[in-house]
């Protein structure tokens, strides 16, 4: 397949008295060359995925993408653009759905964040679900492995990508004088005839700021050097693309914020809209929208033993449904809600070292159904509360961290009116999970010629609960071709995780290696039983 692409996305500052010149005058551009940029205007760059205390040495394995960097990298689906990170891969279900695979983990062991809150959708209920982010519309992607996911849940077992968007700016983007900046991006690719764009702005002063950003994708077949059969409206021909993997993609959000001395308070809504083919079928398509709300403050410096709290919450209303030559099929709904909440405490002066650390609470429901020809899972409602600690404590050689996190976590069968095989039912879980690990800076323990290396290490003990669709699944799944049947009667899948890895950095020059292991007690995946079923379950 012969495949040329060409992206290229443009930055521009403008101060508060330049923004009608840049209207008006193509000299623009030039504006941006001299004014000085102002503090804040970018994100910094500091890994916040799993590093709550804004830490410059991360003792789990992370990496993060943004700037030229990402767009280098950047693809149609957010499994793709990461797929060249070390460990990770994709769940490659055509070119319009992927989620990423992580130290050879996918689906709902791999958690996918919307800046650190819930990204709620049904990608990890089957591949041909696609992630509800389009890299497009983002400023940067963290991937974190390892026992640092541990406070975003046991179901985070297998890592967690953040993606971060500043729809909700938490610094200052300007002075007191003000200013407007913004964004450009165009895609242009041959083998699928891509044609995208994004456009975003943020203006603002020292007291508040706000974020407004637009996106649209289209793609068409993707074209390939050899011929395909495809049928479609009852006639089959033979072309030299790959039949049904057209997209079309388009969305924007409109956010900001407000700051005051110690902290800041915001908001954002967005939509996403997703309209593709599943390639698996040459008629079978998927119309997918979420709207999402979300709502953010932190209070700083607030003098006692608690040293600031974070807030965030968000509500998400997805839907999507399949449609086949046409007709639709099967409607799929998810919404849901978050609350989390952060409290650093004060730095503690053990007689080892400095103690530093975050208690957070989680609470989190969801409701899930599923109508059509291939419901195979019945109405559903998931509630969940975790309490969780991060400590980092500093040491002469490094540092050392530990983590706990303790879950309730209720999943309900609601049924389904027209199905009756689904009956309702309840399980109730309390999943437990404890991380320790390690960071040894040769420099700081007396060590010589060994100048810019670091190696780590982390050992973790994960329970996740089982997901709704694990538990009382009972009907056709088209995308995997099989009647899948779950089991009330699963308990917790539990895992022992180790890692140890070996890092330099001298300049620009760096490297690292790293080795890990994942044992697993009563993992749950889906397994051949030998028996057949029709649609309507009878066998």
């Amino acid at each position: 397949m012969n495949k040329l692409s060409l992206r290229g996305a443009c930055r521009a500052v403008f101060p508060a008295s330049a923004i009608g010149a840049a209207i008006l005058s193509l000299a623009a551009p030039a504006l941006a060359q001299t004014a000085a940029p102002a503090p804040g205007s970018t994100l910094r760059e500091v890994t916040v995925t799993g590093n709550p205390l804004g830490a410059t040495d991360l003792v789990t394995p992370a990496a993060s993408y943004s700037g030229q960097e990402l767009l280098l990298r950047q693809a149609t689906t957010i499994g793709e653009t990461l797929v060249n990170t070390p460990g990770v891969s994709s769940t490659y279900f055509g070119p319009n759905a992927s989620r990423p695979v992580i130290r050879g983990l996918d689906g709902d062991r791999i958690r996918i964040l919307g800046n650190g809150g819930a990204n709620l959708d049904v990608s990890g209920l089957s591949y041909d679900h696609a992630v509800t982010a389009d890299p497009i519309s983002i400023e940067r992607i963290e991937v974190l492995r390892g026992a640092g996911a541990l406070m975003y849940g046991g179901s985070a077992v297998g890592g967690v990508v953040n993606v971060i968007d500043n729809r909700i700016p938490r610094e200052p983007l300007f002075d007191a004088k003000g200013g407007v900046s913004g964004k450009a991006d165009v895609g242009l690719a041959t083998a699928n005839r891509e044609r995208g764009g994004g456009l975003l702005l943020e203006t603002g002063t020292d007291k508040y700021a706000l974020h407004v950003d637009v996106f649209d994708r289209r793609t068409s077949d993707v074209r390939v050097p050899l011929g395909l059969s495809c049928t479609q409206s009852g006639v089959t021909v033979v072309r030299n693309s790959i039949c049904n993997s057209a997209a079309s993609t388009n969305g924007g959000a409109l956010g900001g914020s407000v700051f005051f001395d110690h902290g800041y308070l915001g908001a954002s809504v967005s939509t996403y809209r997703n309209n593709y083919g599943t390639v698996a079928e040459d008629e079978a398509d998927i119309r997918m929208r979420t709207d999402r709300f979300a709502l953010e403050g932190e209070v700083r410096n607030l003098g006692g033993w608690l040293q600031s709290i974070k807030g965030q919450f968000s509500h998400s209303d997805y839907r999507h449904t399949e449609f086949d030559a046409g007709a639709p099929q099967t409607t799929f709904k998810n919404r849901g809600d978050e609350l989390r909440l952060e409290a650093r405490h004060k730095t503690v002066n053990t007689g080892l070292g400095a103690l530093d650390g975050v208690l957070g609470l989680q609470l989190d429901t969801s409701r899930f159904s599923a109508d059509g020809a291939e419901a195979f899972a019945p109405y559903s409602r998931t509630r969940q509360a975790a309490l969780f600690a991060y400590e980092e404590l500093g040491m002469s050689w490094g540092k050392l961290t530990f983590g706990a996190r303790v879950e309730d976590v209720q999943v309900d069968s609601q049924g389904n009116p027209t199905v009756p095989r689904f009956a309702p039912a309840s399980r109730d879980f309390r999943p437990l999970s404890y991380a320790l690990g390690a960071l040894v800076d040769p420099d700081k323990a007396g060590l010589k010629n060994w100048g810019g290396w670091q190696a780590t290490s982390n050992l973790s003990w994960t329970q996740r609960a089982p997901k709704d669709y694990e538990l009382f699944a009972d009907g056709p799944h088209g995308a995997t071709g099989v009647y899948e049947v779950g089991n009330p009667a699963f308990g917790k899948e539990k895992s022992v995780n180790v890692d140890a890895g070996l890092k330099w950095k001298s300049g620009a020059n760096t490297f690292a290696v790293s080795a890990f292991v994942n044992d697993f007690r009563n993992y749950l995946s889906l397994e051949s039983t030998g028996n057949t079923r029709d649609a309507g379950g009878n066998g």
